[in-house]
């Protein structure tokens, strides 16, 4: 025979989502961790060069440098570095990779962006933004500006791959696109450890 009846309970108020939040570097890693190993499957070595368009405070070269040993030339370009605006602005010489991490959510032209540094690279470019299939990109900060998704950076020639970047799984987007082409990553989707030491 069944028992009385529970009491009626209230459910949990939703946890508020944490927006504008900054973030501890290793909370942050995980981007430079995921473009560090799709520059890694491409050939990275010591005498490349890596431009890093949306530089911030520089800890791609720091996780580059600390966790890949890479020795490599890193190339800051922010608008601390000079009067620059990724809106308009284009590289000023080629590079042998260009990395973009977090920025084009920010511009009101990604793709105007992104096509300048594949101009650019001799080996590849290597972007992470949010993902607008799992996030609200435009509430997340209040300077994005424009979400990109994973079907508009495979229309780029890029081969795009979801992460947990934020804290919720496949809240992130890298998309890498080698000038070799993307058999490189297809061929071995498990990315090649960076061999330190390379001249």
């Amino acid at each position: 025979m069944p028992g009385p009846p529970l009491p009626h309970r209230t459910p949990p108020a939703p946890v508020p989502v944490e927006r504008f939040v900054r973030r501890t570097y290793l909370e942050r890693a995980a981007r430079y961790q995921v473009a560090a190993d799709r520059m890694s499957t491409g050939g990275l070595c010591d005498r490349h060069s890596v431009a890093d368009v949306g530089a911030g405070h520089t800890e791609l070269d720091l996780y580059l440098r600390t966790e890949y040993r890479w020795r490599g030339r890193y190339l800051p370009v922010d608008r601390w570095t000079g009067d620059i605006d990724l809106e308009t602005w284009q590289p000023p010489m080629r590079f042998d990779w260009l990395a973009c991490l977090e920025v084009i959510e920010h511009l009101t032209d990604p793709e105007r962006l992104v096509r300048a540094l594949q101009d650019s690279a001799e080996l590849g470019v290597v972007i992470t933004t949010p993902n607008p299939d799992t996030v609200d990109v435009l509430a997340l900060d209040p300077t994005h500006k424009t979400p990109v998704s994973r079907q508009r950076l495979a229309a780029l020639g890029f081969y795009t791959s979801t992460h947990n970047l934020y804290g919720t799984p496949d809240d992130g987007i890298c998309a890498v696109w080698y000038r070799a082409g993307n058999t490189l990553i297809e061929r071995d989707i498990t990315p090649v450890p960076f061999q330190g030491g390379q001249r």
